[in-house]
């Protein structure tokens, strides 16, 4: 079956990933919003909030999982993040293959995952683009969010493959540190010669 180009959208935290996803959008290509589908399964996957209900009751209220009681958990190390991904994971691929399924004629689909080679997501892609910045950039990026701590940061940080480890993985890599329009000119550059590429 002449299928799509899946592309994988990834890089660090504070990597401008973001902003690229709605750059594609723009373009009309679908993206699998990863942490987008993660919100609405604990918000809405009834099966999915039974398991942290069994598991983990303190994380559930007002009948969906709370990411900020999930947070709390984490940092105080009474949950382990590895036992988390071991439950999301299998909805997310569910939903994953479902959106493969719904986009099947659209010549190129994005999938914007963070952890996409921490994951083993990348088994999914043709083609791998990382987004980076200097690692100063990065830090003082993240640090901008609301409640960011030192030790918020270093949980966080902790599961991510290293940046210079992505791009040596990579397809194509996205500086972001000069600002937006160098970016999407870069995107755009990216999705044409896959367009071309999936035409030839």
């Amino acid at each position: 079956m002449n299928r799509s180009v899946v592309v994988g959208l990834t890089g660090c935290m504070g990597s401008g990933k973001s902003t690229a996803v709605n750059m594609i959008k723009n373009m009309v290509i679908p993206v699998f919003e990863s942490d987008k589908t993660v919100h609405r399964l604990m918000r809405d996957n009834l099966e999915m909030k039974s398991i942290f209900q069994r598991k983990f009751p303190e994380s559930i209220v007002n009948h969906a999982v709370d990411r900020a009681v999930l947070s709390s958990l984490l940092n105080s190390k009474k949950v382990d993040i590895q036992e988390l991904e071991r439950i999301i994971y299998p909805f997310m691929e569910q939903e994953l293959q479902a959106f493969f399924v719904r986009h099947r004629f659209e010549r190129i689909v994005v999938l914007d995952v963070p952890l996409l080679f921490e994951a083993g997501w990348n088994r999914f892609c043709d083609k791998i683009i990382v987004m980076t910045a200097p690692a100063e950039v990065l830090k003082a990026r993240v640090f901008q969010r609301t409640g960011m701590t030192e030790e918020k940061y270093e949980i966080l940080t902790q599961r991510q493959m290293d940046d210079r480890e992505k791009r040596l993985k990579a397809d194509f890599v996205i500086e972001t540190q000069n600002g937006i329009d160098p970016v999407k000119e870069r995107l755009y550059e990216i999705m044409e010669e896959l367009i071309c590429e999936k035409l030839s």
